[in-house]
This record gives structure tokens, C-alpha cells and sequence, in this order.
């Protein structure tokens, strides 16, 4: 979204994520210093996160909700991939929380990650606040971006009234495919951590041993292995020396694509620098 928020006359703060042990974590100092300035006016959300994985906990969900009230900071949540979450986790709608949280927010969401529509251009943005519904319509007609399709609302409609049996056989294989991930990478290549996977279907790679910009291992991986994965510096400079992997794919494609990896991975390894 960093392109859309210049295009929009806006200045982007970056609160990054904390790194530790194979996961992430909120920089809540970071957070309470960034919403304190009184040019920040919006926080984008990303719940479940993408490229981190991370389904975020009601405590996590609650303690930003109270920075930005505390600071009259609108929070944007973004939940695109909210029906992809793994045993174990809880997806919390940010809105959910309080009624304070419903007003001072606008929940996005979108059947096109978990149903696979991205192609129709279809997707809900939520809000409880009358004046707030104003401006996002107005924002709407005046970018001229979001003519709906009957098409697109047809196929959201029987997503969510008929889609839920496929969206769990969805779900299982989806954690089929990760724990094979898993097991590939600890018995091929452990000098390369994956980071622990909460929810969406996207891998984040920690490619930091390679010492190389991502953007060069994408090339490489692209050049000599034919294989296309995304650079993490598309997530900012905290994403430098990361990959991130889809794993929404019949299992044959998955264990082709982790064997291209392999062999381009270890001889990227090998290269003078």
C-alpha cells in the first residue's frame, strides 16, 4: 500500500515489526510514540498479517485499539485472509472488541484470498460510523476504482452461504502443504528459518545468511531455477533478506517449486559476492 498512500498526498510512518525466535511481535513502544505525533491520523491493520503470519491475539488487537483511541488514530483493518487461520489460533475481529473499536475503525475483508476471486474485484469495507461511511463513498467516486460487477456480487454471495465445506477441506490441505514445507526445509535447508505460520498461505523466508538484497535472490531463483517467489523489501527495509512463499497450490507444484528452491538457494550460496 505504500504507493497508494503517496498517490493520496499522505507521508507513510513505519511502526516495524519485532523480530524474535521465528516470529513477530509488536514494537507497542514504537506504536505509542508513532500514534502520539499529531499528524498521524490513520493506522493500517493487517489481521491475519501478511507476510508475517501472525493472527493477532485479542490482547495484542486490544492494546493497539487503545494507543489509537488514546490518540484519536482511525484504525483501517485490513482482514482479507481472516478465514485462513491454523488450529491453534483465533481470528479476532479488530471491530469485535469494544463499541468504541466499531466506531473508530473500517474493517476490509474480501472472499478473493480464501475463495480464490481476486479476478471478479470484489470486496466489503465495513464501517459503523454514519460520517465515516461518507467519506469512504466519496473517496469512491472520486478515485473511480470501485465500480461493483453483478458477477462479482453473485460469486461473494454463494462464497459465503455455500462455501464453508470446501473452505474447510481448503484449510486442511493448506496445513498439509505447510507441515511438508516444514519438514522439507529442516531436512534441506535449516540454515534458512521459515517463520511459524498462524494464519494466510503465504511463507516468509529468512534468507539473511546469503547476505544478498532480496531483490537479487528473487532473480536468480527466477533466472536459473525458473521458480518466482517475492522479494521481502516489497515490505519495506524491514523485509530486506526475506522470501515470501505460496503454498496455495497442488501439493506436486509445492514439492517441484521446494526442489527449484533447494538448488537455487544452495548455489546462491556458493557465489563469490
Amino acid at each position: 500500500f505504500f504507493s497508494s498512500i503517496r498517490n493520496n498526498g499522505c507521508e507513510i510512518v513505519e511502526n516495524p515489526l519485532l523480530y524474535i525466535n521465528e516470529t513477530y511481535r509488536i514494537d507497542f513502544a514504537g506504536l505509542e510514540q508513532k500514534a502520539s505525533d499529531p499528524k498521524v491520523k490513520l493506522l493500517l491493520l493487517c489481521n491475519p498479517h501478511n507476510p508475517a503470519g501472525r493472527v493477532w491475539t485479542r490482547q495484542e488487537l486490544t492494546r493497539i485499539g487503545e494507543i489509537c483511541l488514546r490518540n484519536d488514530v482511525i484504525v483501517i483493518a485490513d482482514e482479507i485472509h481472516c478465514e485462513l487461520v491454523y488450529p491453534g489460533h483465533t481470528y479476532t475481529p479488530f471491530a469485535s472488541i469494544s463499541e468504541e473499536f466499531l466506531m473508530h475503525s473500517v474493517t476490509c475483508t474480501s472472499p478473493s484470498k480464501a475463495f480464490n476471486l481476486a479476478g471478479l474485484q470484489i470486496a466489503n469495507i465495513i464501517s459503523a460510523d454514519e460520517y465515516m461511511r461518507m467519506k469512504i463513498d466519496k473517496a469512491i467516486n472520486i478515485n473511480e476504482v470501485c465500480d461493483v460487477n453483478p458477477f462479482g456480487v453473485e460469486a461473494l454471495m454463494a462464497a459465503y452461504n455455500d462455501g464453508e465445506e470446501w473452505l474447510e477441506e481448503l484449510k486442511h490441505y493448506l496445513a498439509i502443504n505447510y507441515s511438508y514445507l516444514k519438514t522439507y526445509f529442516n531436512e534441506y535447508l535449516s540454515e534458512f528459518p521459515v517463520v511459524i505460520l498462524e494464519g494466510t498461505y503465504l511463507v516468509w523466508v529468512d534468507c539473511s545468511i546469503l547476505k544478498r538484497r532480496s531483490k537479487e535472490i528473487v532473480e536468480i531463483l527466477l533466472k536459473d531455477e525458473k521458480l518466482w517467489v517475492n522479494e521481502g523489501s516489497m515490505y519495506g527495509e524491514a523485509g530486506e533478506g526475506f522470501i515470501r512463499l505460496n503454498i496455495a497450490c497442488p501439493r506436486q507444484v509445492l514439492i517441484d517449486g521446494l526442489d527449484r528452491l533447494k538448488r537455487g538457494l544452495k548455489e546462491i550460496i556458493l557465489l563469490p559476492h
